[in-house]
């Protein structure tokens, strides 16, 4: 996420603080940068949930995951897309390793819907997306994926399905993590949904396809000089 979320309040911390040193490590899985901030070598992490964990979570806001397919699918004529209708579809999923990938077969799982073997798989849900765009199958993303996808056809889930963002602190009374948060918070999320009537494009007219430029990578920060 670190475009979507994290740029604006790094470009105003090495302005206003050029004495603390950013080091950003990024991971395709809450899980694992849960283990890191565990073991003690990084000090926030900003994404998705983990699937668990007893440490101190801030919530930034929520996400909507959406589907994308080539802008003449035949999702183009739907307003939003049952889960169900991708059992059909060749699939892009993503690499087991990959967070993402588990939290969509636990969505499946429990809309009771089974999933067909991926027609491709990658590491990125940028990457998925840019697949699906081109026809290369069909594909579901977080809404901090999506960049300018001319012609894609994006669809909300029906029914609509939203994720947290949030922060894990490893030590939240420290007084620099704290005030990082809270830039954090201010900001909070950017357009993180799709709009209904939104900017992504009628079934008439799909080229209209516009949205946020974005990442979808769960990124650490590391202030490991702070004074």
């Amino acid at each position: 996420m670190t475009a979507w979320v994290l740029v604006p309040v790094l470009r105003s911390w090495r302005r206003r603080f050029p004495d603390v040193e950013l080091d950003l490590k990024e991971y395709t899985s809450a899980d694992r940068m849960l283990d890191v901030l565990l073991a003690g070598r990084t000090d926030i992490t900003v994404g998705p949930r983990p699937t668990r964990t007893d440490e101190h979570v801030e919530v930034l806001g929520r996400e909507e995951i959406v589907v994308v397919a080539s802008a003449e699918h035949r999702f183009a004529g739907l307003d939003a897309v049952p889960l169900a209708e991708l059992a059909t579809e060749p699939l892009v999923h993503y690499n087991p390793d990959n967070g993402f990938a588990v939290w969509i077969d636990q969505l499946a799982a429990t809309r009771g819907v089974v999933l067909p073997q991926p027609s491709l798989r990658t590491g990125f849900p940028r990457t998925a997306a840019q697949l699906a765009a081109v026809g290369m199958g069909v594909t579901i993303v977080p809404f901090s994926a999506l960049t300018p996808l001319p012609g894609a056809t994006i669809r909300s889930l029906d029914p609509p399905e939203l994720r947290d963002v949030i922060v894990i602190v490893a030590a939240p009374h420290d007084d620099l993590l704290r005030r990082f948060v809270a830039d954090l918070r201010r900001r909070g999320l950017p357009d993180s949904r799709r709009q209904d009537p939104g900017p992504f494009g009628a079934p008439s007219d799909p080229a209209r396809a516009m949205v946020m430029p974005g990442d979808a990578y769960p990124v650490a920060a590391y202030a490991g000089c702070a004074p």
